[in-house]
């Protein structure tokens, strides 16, 4: 069942009519948005579903208005295939990251298309400030996709922090200064149940993992920006922890009796191997103006000597980290996403070889590499969190 993609809330459900055409909807749904492309005949092959059960359901999914036929397929031999796939007009996700310096906002469309890619500054991060940013860019969204059939259908909204899995609250969030937000509660009472509120961490490894290692059932990702999060897929499984609380590798102690941390803990990895500790000790080096974004990266990709002690611990303690969560969790991939890595191919290669030279023996196996999706991935993996809750609700509620 996992395996073909059903969802775990359909568990529940009784044995009756209703769940054998949820369950067939379902995999219909999952084949289609999985592999895109495809006709009648190959989702009963696939599907295991006789010809008449598929017919029936997608014709039920094209009134629907969220499959549509594309024409006329290759074939050998007999009657060339109708088409189908996923009609991704029909509607729109909008994932939306937060940092200290604005939102990364994704616009994806049902067939999960990105549409558009945009970023918002914001001066101010209190909750009431990063609310009032949220509701302003989603009004605008929800007027540009009103011609839809199902409109902007879904919100997902990337925290770095704890995020409470049963409440939603913003538990704690160093990087914003959030203890104990009732985030959710206060968006929900502008959009409702359209809303998906998680940590960024793990939405970025749903975006890592689908987009660059489906494959993968062990799979490690690293979000290094500001601070340090984590996600993991255990078993073919994305982990939340208990209560969601999975993922705090940046409030792991690495240096004993080092710097006092804003979670209060003492010498935490976020203070040494984040792209923020890194820009600190940057202006700390040469005596004065600490680099922006922008400076760190032309800095990395050609280091003057002056900077060379401070790229060089950054590496250190990125590897001291990294082999820390390689003998702990034995992946089959880790994937970083770090701009300073991506803008210089030879720390990168350093951090790999020190990782070898220390982690455990099996961990050879583990295949290491760089993030494709930047500092979008949590955006793109909070609007395919989004989605996949539009498809439950087509699958639940139009069974």
């Amino acid at each position: 069942m996992k395996r073909l993609g059903i969802p775990q809330y359909l568990d529940g459900r009784t044995g009756d009519k209703t769940l054998s055409k949820a369950v067939n909807r379902a995999l219909l749904l999952h084949l289609l948005r999985e592999k895109g492309a495809c006709s009648r005949a190959s989702l009963a092959k696939d599907s295991g579903l006789n010809k008449v059960t598929v017919s029936s359901q997608i014709a039920e999914l094209i009134e629907l208005g969220i499959v549509k036929e594309i024409g006329v397929g290759a074939s050998e031999l007999g009657r060339k295939p109708i088409m189908l796939e996923i009609a991704g007009e029909a509607g729109y996700a909008l994932g939306l990251s937060i940092s200290t310096t604005g939102l990364f906002v994704v616009a994806m469309d049902a067939a999960g298309k990105i549409d558009r890619s945009d970023f918002f500054p914001i001066e101010v991060h209190t909750p009431e400030a990063v609310i009032d940013a949220i509701v302003s860019v989603t009004r605008n969204a929800k007027r540009r996709y009103r011609q839809a059939k199902f409109g902007l259908f879904g919100i997902g909204i990337a925290v770095p922090g704890t995020i409470d899995q049963g409440t939603r609250r913003v538990v704690c969030s160093a990087k914003l200064g959030w203890e104990d937000v009732p985030f959710s509660e206060d968006l929900a009472k502008v959009f409702g149940g359209i809303l998906h509120v998680g940590n960024d961490a793990t939405l970025a490894t749903i975006a890592e993992h689908e987009l660059n290692a489906p494959e993968a059932d062990d799979f490690v990702c690293l979000l290094i920006d500001e601070g340090i999060g984590s996600g993991a897929y255990i078993n073919g499984a994305i982990h939340y922890g208990h209560n969601g609380q999975f993922g705090e590798v940046g409030h792991m102690t690495v240096v004993h009796d080092g710097l006092r941390c804003p979670c209060g803990n003492t010498g935490c990895w976020d203070l040494y191997g984040s792209e923020l500790a890194l820009r600190q000790a940057l202006g700390t080096a040469r005596g004065g103006k600490i680099p922006d974004a922008e400076e760190l990266l032309t800095l990395a990709a050609s280091p003057p000597d002056w900077s060379q002690e401070a790229f060089s611990n950054f590496v250190d303690y990125l590897i001291s980290g990294i082999v820390s969560i390689m003998n702990a969790m034995a992946p089959s991939m880790l994937v970083i996403n770090c701009a300073v890595l991506s803008a210089s191919p030879a720390m990168f290669e350093a951090v790999k070889a020190g990782v070898a030279s220390r982690a455990l023996a099996h961990t050879h196996v583990c295949e290491i590499r760089l993030s494709s999706l930047g500092k979008t991935a949590p955006a793109i993996g909070a609007a395919m969190a989004a989605k996949d809750r539009f498809f439950e609700g087509l699958i639940v509620n139009e069974t």
